[in-house]
């Protein structure tokens, strides 16, 4: 079949399983096939599709249909709506991509030692065709320098947008840009906030987040912390809830605890719930002695968490549903009524977690898995290879798919043994993948620091 055929027939399956399963979301502004993938983790399902429609890759069937290369750099994961894929990125005039983590780390830029970019930088917006990675179009968001550095290894384009069926909503975290563009780039809207002052000139990397018609725009940072509720269709602020002050880079996630939808904050010290019409606090788990690089995730019976930095305990926790007040645990105790049960020295790093069923995954250099009931290790093993994984997991049936730093795909079964089903190399592995892969009805989307690729 000619390229042309292939992609006539790939668009006809699309277009026939939107019109197929077309569904209202209460997490996502609008009304969402239930194939799309629109804000990062894949909004509501944080890291797990419905989609049984990918090739088995154990089987030898999956490929790499398209590369897409792109100017710019960014760690901003596709996000995919009817068909269309939206990626940000961050073009500089001089060149430069990010690098891998060994590298990053000794590059001399690192620890606070970097300076800001003497030209200006162009953020894009970019509209590309699901089927083919045609570029539909690109649309300029913003052309500044900004303030400050960043580390080697990261972006000033790390935040994922998050999409409803009219509308993108594109967080320039780096210089506090928040930009509301319509599906064909026409911009709607536009908050500007100022640039935020990260630890270590690390940079920045939390994602917005759009529940209902809410829009949640996390700023922890060096000089403050806030998370700010946005209507979404004009950027009116709702509420705005302050904490202790200290850079993170995770994500808010929406979780119904009883009969509230909440907010999940996660940053310098502590998880906070907040009220999702309010922005009240309802509870706090304190005492961690750590931030968060990564994210939390959450379920119908409860929220569970893990995060590392260096020198700290590495906390993991298990937060039953139901929770309110103060849920900080006394010194030396390691579970109460609402903490199911916690350890230390097991935190993960970058990934955030995914739960499936009744088993909790956390993947790094290493996979481990726990029971999320009980806090029962099954297994800790070296991925692949040993090379590190920065992206998130994501979950596709009875299937964990992740992507190391130097591009290599791999399966995982899920279950309480680690079982490898397949490795596939997505590109050249002189490029560094660090994004988090996106889902749809018969592809995984895969962004390396130098172009965008199609497995199906």
């Amino acid at each position: 079949m000619s390229s042309i055929l292939k992609a006539i027939s790939l668009r006809s399956l699309r277009d026939l399983l939107c019109s197929l399963a077309v569904v209202s979301s209460s997490f996502v502004g609008g009304s969402l096939y239930a194939i799309d993938w629109a804000q990062f983790r894949g909004g509501a399902a944080l890291g797990v599709s419905e989609s049984t429609q990918l090739p088995n890759l154990a089987a030898g069937k999956g490929e790499v249909v398209w590369r897409r290369e792109l100017p710019g750099a960014g760690w901003a994961q596709p996000v995919v709506v009817g068909g269309k894929i939206f990626m940000t990125s961050a073009i500089n005039p001089e060149g430069g991509k990010p690098k891998g983590m060994t590298a990053g780390v000794m590059d001399l830029s690192t620890m606070g030692r970097g300076s800001a970019p003497k030209t200006e930088l162009e953020w894009k917006l970019f509209c590309l065709d699901e089927a083919t990675g045609e570029v539909l179009w690109e649309s300029s968001l913003a052309k500044t320098k900004p303030p400050y550095a960043k580390h080697a290894s990261n972006t000033y384009a790390t935040e994922t947008p998050a999409a409803s069926t009219t509308a993108v909503y594109n967080y320039l975290g780096s210089i506090g840009v928040l930009v509301a563009t319509d599906h064909s780039g026409k911009e709607l809207w536009r908050k500007d906030y100022g640039a935020q002052v990260i630890g270590n000139q690390f940079g920045t990397g939390s994602s917005p987040l759009l529940v209902g018609d809410s829009l949640i725009i996390q700023q922890y940072n060096d000089e403050y912390a806030r998370l700010i509720c946005l209507n979404a269709a004009d950027g009116s602020e709702r509420w705005k809830a302050d904490r202790n002050k200290g850079s993170a880079w995770s994500t808010p996630i929406a979780w119904r605890n009883g009969d509230k939808m909440e907010v999940i904050g996660a940053g310098q010290g502590s998880v906070i719930g907040y009220d999702l019409e309010t922005g009240e606090e309802r509870w706090k788990l304190g005492g961690l002695d750590t931030s968060f690089s990564c994210s939390v995730v959450a379920d119908a019976e409860g929220l569970y968490f893990g995060t590392s930095s260096p020198g700290s305990r590495a906390p993991i926790f298990s937060i039953r549903a139901g929770c309110k007040g103060d849920l900080t645990l006394p010194k030396g105790q390691t579970s109460s009524d609402s903490i199911a049960w916690s350890k230390t020295k097991s935190g993960a790093g970058m990934p955030s977690p995914v739960v499936v069923g009744n088993l909790l995954y956390f993947l790094g250099n290493t996979a481990v898995c726990y029971d999320k009931r009980t806090g029962e290790e099954y297994f800790r093993k070296r991925v692949p290879g040993g090379t590190l994984v920065a992206g998130c997991p994501v979950v596709v049936g009875e299937q964990i798919y992740f992507v190391n730093e130097n591009g290599k795909l791999i399966s995982a079964k899920v279950g309480k043994e680690f079982e490898i089903l397949s490795e596939l190399q997505v590109g050249s592995a002189d490029e560094v993948y660090w994004s988090t892969p996106a889902v749809t009805a018969n592809s995984l989307l895969i962004r390396s620091s130098d172009a965008v690729y199609c497995v199906r």
